[in-house]
């Protein structure tokens, strides 16, 4: 089995500075440069090849349904002719949360009737309902939550990488750096002791032999020419 992680396009959030991120939203858009990424990377997912002899050739897509996650995961479904199946446990770490004024509020995320009127062609698992997907009462995910979900996402392919499969999942950075912690068993760890850094539509590949993973590249990013590269 071969995984590609990849980490959506650059989001409203992304661009704030210090200065700015009074104006973080919870579940930001993407920038205009965002969409530009995105479609680049979905073309070259599906018309470019990995190696000089060898294309990519996915054969199952997986998003977060956070909302620059599911823009990302669009144009994917539609270049490689696949059902994007949304994947709640590979939202970013800490969840759907707003802090103002000293105090954190979280928010259920996107209602089912929402994602089925803009992507209608997405599979949902059962647990979105018209409440949303996010367990709004957890406020700010606490990390070791965060890091209970990765271990999962884990597990689950692992358990799946003897499969002939060729698996796409778009995620985040921080939940991205925390899951290859997770597939090379480095957890727990300090959060910020060492990270892997992903950039903006940047792709990672592992491949699974007899469901052990081995790194064979990470952070690609050739599809973007250098002036649209971001984080």
């Amino acid at each position: 089995m071969q995984v590609y992680l990849i980490r959506h396009a650059q989001s409203e959030n992304n661009v704030l500075s210090e200065e700015s991120m009074h104006r973080r939203k919870v579940d930001p858009a993407l920038t205009e440069m965002g969409y530009r990424q995105r479609d680049m990377l979905a073309d070259f997912l599906a018309n470019g090849r990995e190696t000089k002899d060898e294309h990519f050739e996915i054969s199952h897509l997986y998003t977060s349904a956070m909302y620059r996650s599911l823009l990302t995961a669009q144009p994917l479904g539609s270049g490689l002719n696949l059902q994007p199946q949304v994947w709640t446990d590979l939202h970013e770490k800490g969840g759907m949360f707003q802090r103002q004024n000293g105090r954190t509020r979280g928010f259920n995320g996107m209602t089912r009737s929402a994602i089925q009127s803009e992507f209608p062609d997405f599979g949902l698992p059962d647990s979105i309902s018209e409440s949303g997907w996010y367990d709004a009462e957890l406020g700010m995910e606490p990390e070791t939550h965060s890091l209970f979900r990765a271990i999962k996402v884990a597990k689950a392919l692992r358990e799946r990488g003897q499969r002939d499969e060729v698996i796409a999942l778009v995620s985040h950075a921080g939940f991205l750096d925390i899951l290859l912690k997770a597939i090379f068993d480095q957890l727990p760890s300090q959060p910020y002791t060492m990270r892997y850094y992903h950039n903006n539509t940047a792709i990672t590949r592992i491949n699974y032999q007899d469901s052990r993973p081995v790194l064979r590249y990470m952070n690609r990013l050739e599809h973007l020419p250098p002036d649209m590269r971001s984080f």
